[in-house]
């Protein structure tokens, strides 16, 4: 198991504290690279960080970005939305720091809480942890974000204690390699229910996952913690490429939550191993007008009882040790 297991668990005890500045919490502020965490993030006098802008905007209220800039990392645990409407890259750099977790963005938000994030570039510079943990609250949406270059492997991990909606689009993941292919954990979108009472419903769409360790990994039950909920996720107008192991892959196991995707109108190609991935009873992809090509090894395999389940709208062809087509699925017209 890779460093993102301890390093979820941790972030639901380790918090950042800050000393928030003694100002009225506000419905709208403001970052830019000329302000200052002092100030009343207020449009005509911003704050410098995220974080800062985060300390004094309200519940439900929007922190919205003046210039490009690095803003750091954010811990969040109530609703609000962070916008960037293209004044150019809003950046968080988050490089390895000793004895700390290195996460551009972690949510641990109330179970009716939703969080909206557009316009973000998160970046591990190639020595941060995670790019953005989903440990809790009522939705998440991300859009026109980038995430990439973090060392354990995994861009965006969701895996929430809540019943939890995610939302995906318009967004590159992208070389988060932590080189241990085998780890399902180490995936460019990493899903599993996270604690008892968590479950997830996800819509990934207009979404590049390139270049990671897995591509898209969900799981019906993961390493250090089982949730009580499936994981249910539709993948649409997408491409998963180049990832060094996987490209989709579902994976649960006896008695435990399922783990489904929903694969429309989407590319799994040249990963290094299978295109499409399920293992374990409860595993199931289900595809329609999907391109698989290019594999490293075979286009589709199950394991252990899982199923993929193919339209016949799909091309699977030319991977490299083979389509897997006649074992691995059944058609449905």
């Amino acid at each position: 198991m890779n460093k993102l297991a301890p390093s979820l668990l941790a972030a639901t005890l380790v918090a950042v504290v800050h000393a928030a500045p003694a100002h009225a919490l506000s419905t709208r502020t403001w970052v830019s690279k000329t302000g200052n965490d002092a100030n009343p993030c207020t449009i005509t006098a911003p704050c410098a960080t995220f974080q800062g802008a985060y300390f004094l905007t309200a519940t439900g209220g929007e922190i919205s970005v003046l210039t490009p800039g690095d803003y750091g990392p954010l811990n969040i645990s109530k609703a609000v939305n962070l916008t960037n409407d293209g004044v150019g890259e809003a950046g968080m750099a988050v490089p390895h720091i000793p004895n700390q977790l290195a996460v551009g963005v972690s949510i641990t938000a109330n179970a009716g809480d939703v969080v909206s994030l557009r316009g973000l570039v998160i970046d591990g510079v190639h020595s941060g942890d995670t790019g953005l943990t989903f440990l809790s609250g009522g939705g998440l949406h991300i859009q026109d974000c980038v995430v990439r270059n973090f060392t354990s492997g995994t861009g965006i991990a969701a895996v929430p204690n809540t019943h939890s909606k995610l939302f995906v689009s318009d967004t590159l993941v992208s070389a988060n390699n932590s080189g241990l292919g085998f780890d399902a954990q180490s995936a460019g979108i990493f899903i599993a229910a996270g604690g008892p009472g968590g479950s997830v419903d996800a819509v990934l769409n207009r979404v590049r996952v390139e270049n990671n360790d897995n591509g898209l990994y969900v799981s019906g039950s993961q390493g250090f913690v089982d949730g009580n909920g499936p994981s249910h996720v539709i993948l649409r107008n997408s491409v998963i490429a180049g990832n060094a192991f996987n490209g989709i892959w579902a994976i649960t196991q006896a008695g435990k939550p399922q783990a489904f995707i929903f694969v429309h109108n989407s590319s799994s190609v040249e990963n290094g191993n299978i295109g499409v991935a399920t293992s374990g009873l409860g595993a199931t992809i289900l595809m329609s007008k999907t391109t698989v090509t290019r594999n490293g090894t075979v286009g589709i395999s199950p394991f252990s009882g899982g199923q993929v389940i193919s339209y016949s709208n799909n091309e699977i062809d030319n991977n490299v040790q083979g389509d897997g087509l006649a074992s691995s699925h059944k058609i449905l017209h």
